[in-house]
């Protein structure tokens, strides 16, 4: 099983993103991210199930002990396209939430990262759907009830998945408010 380092959300900013989650499930288009039974986030790097998890953990540690929770606003809708179509909500990219992605390439710079999350090729995303043969019915369901979600990424994850098992978790420090 592939780990993963996300950024989570606070709890009061992922209640409209589970909001979504339950909408697509309820409406039989898609139970993938409500069945996942992991808080919304961000990932900032995925690598391969070979990897020394120790090392992970304490190059996480080690570049996360001074983070403070990071401001986030969901400003829109995405999609991966393909046979097989991920939805996702659109963060606003500030250079706060590169820094993240490029301290933990910085960190663990020998290892492979998956290559969706190498610098260059990163698109942060908030992912609201498994794949998908027709993104339009989930499009629909989504649309008609968006509004933007503002909020913080409080907390930074070390996560193995599928099923997801939460191997180290650490609150990051207040931010001012928005």
């Amino acid at each position: 099983m592939p780990f993963a380092i996300t950024l989570c959300f606070d709890p009061m900013s992922a209640v409209p993103i589970e909001g979504m989650w339950r909408k697509l499930a309820s409406d039989g288009i898609d139970a993938d991210r409500d069945q996942l039974g992991y808080a919304p986030h961000i990932t900032l790097a995925i690598y391969p199930d070979e990897t020394p998890l120790k090392r992970l953990r304490t190059a996480l540690e080690d570049t996360s002990q001074n983070w403070e929770a990071l401001p986030v606003n969901l400003c829109g809708l995405g999609a991966f396209p393909g046979d097989n179509t991920v939805l996702w909500a659109v963060p606003v990219v500030t250079p706060a939430l590169l820094a993240r992605h490029q301290a933990i390439q910085t960190a663990l710079p020998d290892l492979k990262v998956h290559a969706h999350y190498r610098p260059g090729a990163w698109v942060p995303h908030v992912t609201l759907s498994g794949a998908l043969p027709d993104p339009r019915p989930a499009l629909r369901a989504l649309l008609s009830s968006w509004e933007p979600v503002r909020g913080f990424l409080d907390r930074v994850e070390l996560v193995r998945f599928r099923p997801v098992e939460v191997l180290y978790s650490s609150a990051l420090g207040a931010a001012l408010p928005q």
